[in-house]
């Protein structure tokens, strides 16, 4: 007896479980220039303190601050200037008392000062200088380990290294960084209807979208591709599996998972002995997606319409092949937030639905007014400037411009 359609959640948690279990990927060190987007491979802690000594955060004057004792514009203090500081040198002696370093901003606080004043409250003197106010100790001081300490962690192992992290640890004096190899998915597009694009157009066919734009996607996040398109022949698809899943850590397939008497991917993963993780999800659009392992590498099986592709790809096998790919769970989940409609969609949903939107500010909209036609699932053109999907939850009625609504951004 068929089984019933895996809710949702369920089958997220499904492939997302599947994907923890399997090996985690190799290790590879790159240079950190080339490492901006890669998933930490290891934990990577701060080596040394940063700021790694106590530092003038202005131009003025490193002093003791009980030599500034009622410093006025009315009644300034004068002090000897016995040494000046820039960024990059060495204080050669500490600061004796009753007298003032001219320092640069960056610049290491001599031993014995504990504040600076700034060049604008003193006359800017060389030799001497006139204090126009008071200071308290470690006042306008940058404390050695005020950014980071040594032995605090600046990213776990699974975090994805972003432009701020490389900027941390390279103050820490990284030159390279162990990161997970990345990932090459096979993404194959069945349809005896298809044209590879620049193929001369005949009657009847379509060009091949779902295999570019799948792989695109894919590509954007950091994984390898190797992207084919076949007939809905089950032998030359099985074949095309085969060879893919000898060449790739992962294979995403769109088409033939419905109940079309060309819908033969059930048939072809059945031949290639999957251990299936669910067979169809109880939403819209997506409905007849197939997810499994074959020889222990994931495979998803996605509808052939192109939004019912993209929407299943963004739930389901993105959040798996990130988690393979080795990072945390947490940046693998599409973040979830509450938005503001400023359309409205005019269908019940029976079951869990997903519509392709626009949020920014708080204010989510959905393309073309909203309206069920315009959000056809074989609809391409709506998916540009798209950054997130509505989630209207089973049972739902029609929706209205106002009303708060889920919304899941996808992953970046």
């Amino acid at each position: 007896m068929k089984q019933p359609f895996c809710a949702p959640s369920e089958a997220l948690r499904r492939v997302l479980d599947a994907a923890a279990a399997l090996p985690r990927p190799a290790a590879e060190t790159l240079p950190l220039d080339d490492a901006v987007g890669r998933i930490a491979a290891e934990t990577l802690s701060a080596r040394m303190d940063q700021p790694p000594f106590d530092r003038s955060p202005l131009d003025g004057y490193a002093l003791h601050s009980a030599d500034t004792a009622g410093a006025s514009r009315e009644a300034p203090v004068t002090l000897p200037v016995v040494m000046k500081l820039y960024a990059g040198d060495a204080p050669a002696s500490p600061l004796p008392a009753g007298c003032a370093a001219r320092i640069m901003t960056g610049a290491p606080l001599p031993e014995g000062a504990d504040c600076v004043l700034m060049q604008e409250l003193t006359d800017g003197g060389e030799d001497a200088v006139r204090l126009y106010a008071a200071l308290k100790p470690e006042e306008n001081v940058v404390f050695r380990g005020g950014d980071i300490a040594a032995g605090t962690v600046i990213a776990g192992a699974g975090t994805v290294l972003t432009p701020a992290h490389l900027g941390v640890l390279a103050g820490q004096g990284y030159a390279a960084v162990p990161v997970c190899k990345a990932l090459t998915v096979g993404v194959l597009a069945t349809g005896s209807e298809l044209l590879a694009p620049g193929e001369a157009w005949t009657p009847g066919k379509i060009y091949d979208a779902n295999g570019i734009q799948n792989a695109a996607r894919l590509r954007q996040l950091g994984f390898g591709v190797r992207r084919r398109h076949c007939s809905d022949d089950p032998e030359e698809i099985a074949g095309q599996m085969k060879e893919l899943l000898a060449e790739c850590d992962a294979v995403i397939t769109s088409g033939g998972v419905s109940v079309g008497q060309k819908d033969y991917l059930p048939a072809v993963l059945e031949a290639l002995d999957a251990d299936l993780l669910f067979a169809g999800v109880a939403q819209k659009p997506g409905s007849p997606m197939l997810a499994g392992t074959v020889g222990g590498k994931l495979v998803f099986c996605l509808s052939g319409n192109p939004f019912a592709a993209a929407a299943t790809l963004e739930q389901y096998a993105i959040p798996a092949l990130l988690r393979a790919a080795g990072r945390c769970e947490e940046g693998c989940l599409l973040p979830r937030t509450t938005c503001t409609l400023t359309t409205g969609f005019s269908k019940p949903s029976k079951v869990a639905r997903y519509l392709r939107a626009k949020a920014m500010g708080g204010s989510v909209t959905i393309p073309g007014e909203g309206s069920a036609e315009a959000h056809s699932s074989g609809s391409l053109s709506a998916m540009m400037g798209c950054n997130c999907l509505v989630e209207l939850p089973a049972g739902s009625g029609p929706v209205a411009p106002g009303e708060e609504v889920e919304v899941l951004f996808f992953v970046q």
